[in-house]
């Protein structure tokens, strides 16, 4: 009875806090290592395992081969990048511990009515809000267009170990996973007002010109390899956050400001070695773009330094690009 008590804690927070799968699973993880001592012996991996199985998570038990260790396997709707897998009644099975094992014996037998993990985050968590210290925000062709905006650090605790992944057989969908996800409560209430202050009256031309520019010169550029040591795509707050962006973090929040702040349709560009946007207006608009199943896309490239809208970085070839759909 104790055990479903703490279950239907777990769930009651899940439902107030409108948790996404992770950071459910993130939760469970941290009271079974609370309870027991230590999230990776036995009995933490039996608790995490029943409670995870409890509330509908497909997950399976197995042991390493010299048995020294239990170890869970949970499924996965989608490919994680960088972690161990089995194949198992059709179904990826992925071993997140990071223990490195690779020789592992599976106990098969899942439980009836429970679903893979679904990575997908189209909502907000609510995680309380600890602000960080503000950044001051501002656009070089446009230096009235200022804006001082914190993050909310408990999110970007949470984005720290967020598996990258993809959807099923398409790795060009790993960078939809950052893009579909809404900017946080503290961050949409510093940096919304200013921006919606500044394009407020203007055509959608002059709107996504603002917001391009914004994106494209109030961030300092940095490679992932240099400042990370790997590629590492960053959620919009991350972007905000963090000192250096790339082509795929500006992206990532251009996407969410047009779409957030202006309501026009953007997809994702992936050149070799870029990733780029179009977006789809309402009106007539010049410049380079693209056709998608009869909608034209208009190229806007959050990298190319104080280039307009319709304007392709060099050595970029849109007949070649691949357009990731949000």
């Amino acid at each position: 009875p104790k055990y479903d008590n703490l279950l239907a804690d777990c769930l009651k927070i899940r439902k107030d806090l409108a948790l996404c799968d992770w950071a459910y699973i993130k939760l469970v993880e941290k009271v079974c290592a609370q309870v027991y001592g230590n999230s990776n012996n036995r009995e933490s991996v039996v608790f995490e395992s029943y409670i995870l199985t409890q509330s509908g998570f497909d997950v399976l038990m197995a042991r390493s081969s010299d048995n020294s260790r239990l170890h869970m396997l949970m499924a996965s709707d989608s490919d994680i990048f960088g972690s161990p897998y089995w194949n198992i009644s059709d179904r990826h099975y992925y071993l997140l511990d990071k223990s490195g094992t690779k020789s592992l014996y599976i106990f098969t037998e899942s439980f009836p009515e429970t679903k893979p993990m679904r990575l997908i985050m189209t909502g907000e968590n609510k995680f309380a809000a600890k602000s960080s210290k503000p950044r001051d925000l501002k656009s070089k062709r446009y230096p009235d267009m200022t804006a001082s905006v914190a993050v909310n650090e408990n999110l970007l605790s949470f984005y720290n170990d967020y598996p990258s992944y993809f959807e099923k057989g398409d790795r060009y969908t790993k960078w939809r996973a950052y893009a579909q996800v809404p900017l946080d409560k503290v961050t949409k209430d510093m940096l919304y007002p200013a921006l919606r202050s500044y394009v407020k009256g203007k055509s959608e031309n002059e709107a996504v010109n603002i917001i391009l520019n914004f994106v494209q010169t109030a961030f300092v550029y940095g490679y992932d390899d240099e400042v990370w040591g790997g590629d590492r795509p960053f959620f919009s707050e991350e972007t905000i956050y963090y000192p250096f962006s790339d082509c795929e973090d500006r992206s990532i929040l251009f996407s969410r400001l047009v779409r957030d702040i202006v309501g026009l349709e953007v997809v994702l560009l992936y050149y070799p070695n870029h990733l780029a946007t179009a977006v789809r207006f309402n009106e007539d608009v010049s410049g380079d773009y693209l056709t998608l199943k009869g909608k034209k896309f208009v190229v806007c490239d959050p990298t190319y330094v104080n280039a307009r809208v319709g304007m392709t970085m060099p050595k970029m070839d849109n007949s070649k690009a691949i357009a990731v759909t949000l």
